[in-house]
């Protein structure tokens, strides 16, 4: 029996149909609504391998040998009836494996899936793949790993007609993040369900009580991206229709339908009462079953979790304040599984060194520096205060403790759990150390950031001219060794700055609100020193040059401007001031500033020379919009020298001088540290491009997939490249899954506080709670003025950068050096996270235009084209929706893990 249709009575069990066709066969006896499919069964797949001779034990590379094998006369006949049965409709062509799907093992992803295909020869091609998938390096390590012979491998595939979805998702019959075994959760996103399986796509989650199937909660989220069937063939990855962007993709009816169905099936005598993971597709309001499996993973733990999982001391554990303010906007938000694991290189073999610099004479364990909790990546401020009372400045622990508290601890009784500050003669010794340190950083200040900067360029130099694919993997270890050696000393040099910035920032605060006794309202946002050598102004000026360019070349310009963003360097390339303005001008750009991007320690996200179409989007904004950055910083200085001379006219000569003082060192200080930056960033780069060239070599041998990236762990990398570690241990499958699904549940929780103090209990993502006045939200005043105008709320910067308009009001999570561009447009700034010293608020100083930041739940609450009010002063947003419909209840959401580019 090579073929048999899935109508409910297909013979043979999962030995002869796979687990994933064996279990569409029985969803279609119970009669749930499941697509036409026929099953390829594991007979036709031994009897391909009897007739090539592939049957015989001990044969190597037997994927690739399948792919040259020759299809037998009789299972081609009935292949090609398949085909014609099924005629022009689109198929997705997917692996049904004897093992998989089973109560014990899922091997969710192991296999091979086709989606959307349509022809004869495709299909015929799709099944060889999926039989040859069975042997490929990853599935093989699975079932190693779950202990799972496979020395009589074998395989089915089934071919069912393609659900051309509107709507798809999946369905757990018991929430898996989930604080009871009351609830099922589904998840929903526009299009067919890869998008959300291969995690590119975000989704809304339905949360429903599984006694009276009511709904119990719902997160509707932006979803910017969907995944839908193409015309001629297979998937893509688009942007959503801008009225999809916000809108619910499921009604509460169609909730309880799903609902309904899974309830039903879960109780069937096929599954008896199993706990299932179903994923259904919606077209044209008609609901449709595609895969159901038992689940066999655990229930995510909600018990207490504590950021720093090495501390064995109970008092240290529970009384240690953790806050992510001001942890710079290269780890802010939700970090990727790789991200986090390269966090932790960074604490281990970067930050103590780097931290010294600035004086401390006696440093902390590592496992003190940081702490992790649901993807978020924090400081400790306990251990980083009690360290700091070395230094006469912060003898006080509780001065730089302050700085980094939220209001969701409380400080009134708060003792810092690391002990006393030294006293005697350690403090003696303590304060002699920093005090020299200082002067030498000081006097060697100028000479520092010159040669970070001649390092960068070095480096780029360097790391361009390596031909890495012809690298051994030895080769690129030394290379690696060598990148971590720069990363040192760049975090070195840059941190004194960085620390130093934020100390002067702070007694210029404090400096303004004692001699201007509260009345200034922000005063020292208003007249601190220029920052226009800030390197991501530096960058919106290069981008500025590149739009300018293009402008005075009209056939390059009208290119530009007609070009979808993903055709354009391969169109660009076609023709002649394209390839010249390629070659040249953007060259020089990308050499210059190609390391930067977003997000900057979490690896998983391109940088701008890995894919510059983000640029090119900047590009067309600039020509289609009139930019004023130069009047723009020109206006904002005059008026913060003007309100500066004023205010220091007011004040007596001795106040007067130590003022200006301030002001002044705080202006170098951040214009050394910008100027170093830049020489740390770029290592990270280099680490990327390396990561990137072992994935592609090792998914070439079946290992892994670059899809993989965002999973993998950065020191088990750096141990496999070292020769410590075997491929299998560091690339093993069951760390893929497990850090694939913890990343899903950290998406799908409510984001951890800003700042907290002991043991955090993790909570589901709910509804956003409602607040103290309709349409006004409260955060931090960051840059001075009042503004109104149309919001746009931007979530996924890549994707949606190019929908926005001069003189809107934006919106984000966050911010860091790659959303400059948009602010030499934009009337205002509004951000979920960040305070006086984050990026959002330091650029939109220097623009002159109204921030506020840190109003957690902005990004919730306001719709792209609502009506805002920003008042910088105060830290207030009012908004008036001008839909007619209330805003979204939803959580707001870091991106997926981006997939990876090449």
């Amino acid at each position: 029996m090579f073929v048999t249709k899935l109508d409910g009575n297909a013979q043979g069990g999962r030995e002869i149909l796979g687990g994933k066709a064996m279990s569409l066969n029985q969803m279609v006896a119970e009669g749930m609504p499941v697509p036409e499919a026929f099953c390829i069964t594991t007979e036709a797949f031994a009897h391909f391998l009897e007739k090539n001779g592939l049957d015989k034990p001990g044969l190597d590379n037997l994927a690739n040998a399948i792919a040259g094998g020759v299809m037998p006369a009789d299972l081609e006949q009935q292949l090609r009836a398949i085909c014609d049965e099924l005629g022009d409709a689109p198929v997705a062509v997917r692996s049904s494996a004897a093992a998989e799907d089973s109560d014990q093992s899922s091997y969710a992803g192991q296999f091979l899936t086709r989606l959307n295909l349509r022809g004869t020869e495709a299909i015929i091609a799709a099944v060889r793949e999926c039989w040859a998938s069975l042997f490929a390096n990853h599935a093989l390590s699975y079932a190693t790993q779950r202990e799972e012979s496979c020395a009589k491998p074998a395989i089915a595939v089934a071919v069912q007609r393609m659900v051309d979805a509107d709507v798809a998702g999946v369905l757990f019959t018991i929430d898996p993040m989930g604080e009871n075994d009351e609830c099922m959760r589904i998840e929903a996103a526009w299009g067919v369900g890869e998008g959300l399986v291969s995690s590119q796509v975000s989704t809304d989650s339905f949360i429903v009580r599984r006694d009276d199937l009511s709904l119990a909660s719902k997160v509707i989220r932006g979803k910017a991206m969907s995944t839908l069937c193409q015309p001629d063939g297979g998937i893509a990855l688009v942007e959503t229709d801008e009225d999809k962007i916000d809108a619910p993709t499921l009604t509460a009816a169609q909730v309880h339908e799903l609902a309904e169905m899974a309830k039903r099936l879960s109780a069937s005598e096929s599954y008896q009462g199993q706990e299932l993971d179903i994923e259904w597709a919606m077209h044209r309001g008609e609901m449709w079953i595609l895969q159901a499996r038992p689940i066999t993973t655990a229930r995510a733990e909600t018990v207490k979790v504590y950021a720093d999982t090495e501390e064995t001391d109970p008092v240290r554990r529970d009384n240690a304040l953790f806050s992510r303010m001001d942890t710079g906007e290269i780890v802010t938000g939700l970090m990727s599984p790789l991200g986090l694991s390269f966090c932790r290189f960074y604490q281990n073999e970067i930050h103590g060194p780097a931290v010294k610099t600035m004086g401390l004479r006696k440093m902390m364990a590592p496992h003190t520096f940081m702490g992790y909790v649901r993807g978020h990546v924090y400081l400790n401020i306990s251990a980083s205060a009690h360290m700091l009372t070395q230094c006469p400045p912060t003898r006080d622990p509780l001065k730089f403790t302050t700085r980094y508290a939220t209001d969701e601890v409380d400080l009134d009784t708060y003792r810092n759990p690391y002990g006393t500050p030294p006293k005697g003669i350690d403090y003696g010794l303590s304060a002699t150390y920093w005090t020299g340190r200082q002067v030498y950083n000081l006097t060697t200040a100028e000479r520092t950031a010159k040669k970070m900067e001649q390092q960068r360029r070095r480096r780029t130099e360097h790391a361009l001219g390596l031909d890495l694919s012809s690298m051994t993997r030895e080769e690129l270890n030394s290379e690696l060794e060598r990148i971590d050696t720069a990363f040192r000393d760049a975090c070195a040099a840059y941190m004194p700055f960085f620390l130093q910035s934020f100390a002067l920032y702070d007694a210029l605060a404090e400096k303004c609100e004692t001699l201007f006794e509260g009345k200034g309202n922000g005063l020292q946002n208003r007249i601190k020193a220029s920052l226009n050598n800030l390197r991501t102004i530096e960058v919106t000026r290069g981008i500025l040059n590149l739009a300018e360019t293009v402008r005075q070349k009209p056939a390059l310009a009208r290119i530009i401007k007609a070009t979808p963003t993903h055709e354009i360097v391969e169109t660009l390339q076609q023709s002649e001031d394209g390839r010249a303005f390629l070659d040249t001008d953007f060259a020089a750009f990308l050499k210059e500033f190609g390391a930067r991007g977003r997000q900057e320690f979490e690896l998983t996200i391109p940088r701008w020379a890995d894919d510059p179409r983000y640029i090119f989007d900047v590009i067309r904004l600039y020509l289609v919009n009139e930019v004023e950055l130069e009047k723009k910083m020109a206006d904002s200085e005059a008026e913060r020298g003007s309100e500066t001379e004023r205010l220091l006219a007011s004040l007596p000569s001795k106040e007067r001088f130590g003022l200006k003082f301030i002001i002044r060192s705080y202006a170098k200080m951040a214009d050394l540290r910008e100027r170093v930056r830049p020489a740390f960033i770029a290592e990270t780069w280099f680490y990327r491009r390396i990561i990137m060239e072992m994935l592609e070599r090792l998914e070439r041998r079946g290992v892994l997939k670059v899809s993989d990236f965002p999973y993998i762990d950065f020191n088990r990398f750096r141990d496999y490249m070292a020769g410590r570690m075997d491929e299998q241990e560091a690339f093993s499958r069951e760390l893929i899954f497990k850090n694939r699904r913890e990343n899903l549940i950290n998406l799908r929780s409510e984001e951890p506080p800003m700042s907290l103090i002991g043991g955090y209990v993790p909570k589901p993502a709910s509804a956003v709670p409602a607040m103290d006045n309709d349409g006004q939200v409260q955060g931090l005043g960051a840059s001075p003025g009042i503004v109104v105008g149309p919001a746009r709320v931007i979530t996924d910067l890549p994707k949606q950068a190019m929908k926005f308009r001069k003189g809107e009001i934006l919106v984000a999570r966050f911010t860091d050096a790659s959303w400059t561009p948009l602010f030499t447009l934009a009337a205002g700034v509004v951000t979920d996270i960040g305070s006086a010293l984050s990026h959002s608020s330091i650029v939109a100083r220097e623009f002159g235009i109204p921030a506020v930041v840190n109003t957690r739940i902005a990004t919730a609450r306001i719709r792209t084209g609502d009506i805002v009010t920003i008042d910088g002063d105060s830290g207030t947003v009012s908004f008036e929706s001008c839909q007619g419909t209330e805003a979204p209840a939803a959580m707001p959401e870091e991106a997926e893990p981006a997939a990876a580019t090449a």
